[in-house]
């Protein structure tokens, strides 16, 4: 039974509010739109193998939880898979990596060549996997709860691989990975149902997703270089006047309401969790204070001071499902 499922990572949902706000020709935004596609590709990789894992469904109890980050003695460590059984607890290491992968020996290595002969060393799957292991069976251990945990590196996408020695850790492809998990013997009962479905809710409840929000402080991104106004749906064009009711393109001629929640998302993204009437007019490039005081009030910010001093904050976690910030 899948407990938790994959939602969209926080900092792929900011680069995309990102880039759109950035000059092309800066630095940060040829760094921004690299890491959104490297990003995008492991998102994307993660959603494949969530797909092959459904057909997963074994006879004895069990749980499957997707991305799960915690902290342990002041070390955050994220597991892309977790599958709780009876017997034993298998993290699954998701990597989407294009062209040949050599894995070498002594140390263990990980090669990515690529179509065009070039060579770049990666970072060690089997090591990442050995440190979440190592946290995991810590954080088990002050809850009383001991049970084998084991390991496995899955492939999103069929590579070539060639191993110089084969590793201890078990390395296969998603498509691989149910058969694969059917031949796993689950024979000693550690954990019973109960068990299983308490330590489930016990992780979920103990999920801590890194925010990397403002990105201009995690990004080292000076606020002054995110482009102000309103972004078109359309023609992705910024800056839409504000105009008898409804926001208007000057470029393809779309017009539209409710585009202002957009923009204030982008802010509580890339600049601050709070923002004042003064802040939000000059960033939708608006003029009219009323109406941003009306545009304000109907968001799910609180509103927070009086007067000069007041100003309007979001909450401190924002997740998939408050990305729309105004009220239906």
């Amino acid at each position: 039974m899948i407990y938790k499922h994959r939602s969209v990572p926080k900092k792929l949902i900011g680069l995309n509010a990102l880039i759109p706000r950035l000059h092309p020709s800066q630095l940060e935004a040829q760094k921004a739109k690299e890491d959104l596609r490297n990003r995008k590709a492991g998102f994307g990789g993660e959603q494949h193998f969530d797909k092959h894992l459904l057909e997963f469904k074994p006879r004895y109890p069990h749980a499957i939880l997707h991305d799960i980050s915690l902290k342990q003695n002041g070390i955050y460590f994220q597991m892309d898979s977790v599958l709780i059984t009876p017997a034993f607890i298998l993290i699954i290491e998701v990597k989407n990596i294009a062209g040949k992968i050599i894995v070498k020996s002594n140390p263990t290595q990980f090669i990515q060549e690529l179509p065009t002969s070039e060579r770049k060393v990666l970072t060690n799957p089997i090591a990442e996997l050995e440190r979440k292991q190592f946290f995991l069976n810590e954080w088990l251990g002050q809850r009383m709860i001991e049970i084998p945990i084991r390991g496995i590196v899955a492939f999103a996408y069929t590579n070539e691989l060639i191993f110089e020695s084969t590793p201890e850790t078990k390395i296969a492809f998603t498509t691989e990975i149910p058969s694969y998990l059917y031949s796993l013997p689950v024979q000693k009962e550690i954990m019973g149902k109960a068990a299983i479905r308490k330590l489930a809710f016990e992780l979920i409840n103990n999920h801590q997703e890194y925010d990397p929000f403002p990105l201009t402080k995690s990004m080292h991104i000076s606020p002054k270089d995110i482009l102000p106004g309103v972004i078109c749906p359309v023609c992705n064009a910024r800056g839409m006047h504000w105009m008898r009711r409804k926001w208007s393109c000057q470029k393809c001629n779309h017009a539209g309401t409710d585009y202002q929640y957009a923009a204030l998302e982008d802010w509580i993204y890339l600049i601050d969790k709070r923002i004042t009437n003064k802040e939000f007019r000059n960033f939708l490039l608006l003029n009219d204070r009323q109406v941003a005081k009306r545009f304000l009030a109907r968001s799910r910010l609180k509103h927070e001071g009086k007067g000069k001093g007041s100003f309007y904050v979001a909450n401190e976690v924002i997740n998939k499902q408050e990305l729309t910030l105004h009220k239906k």
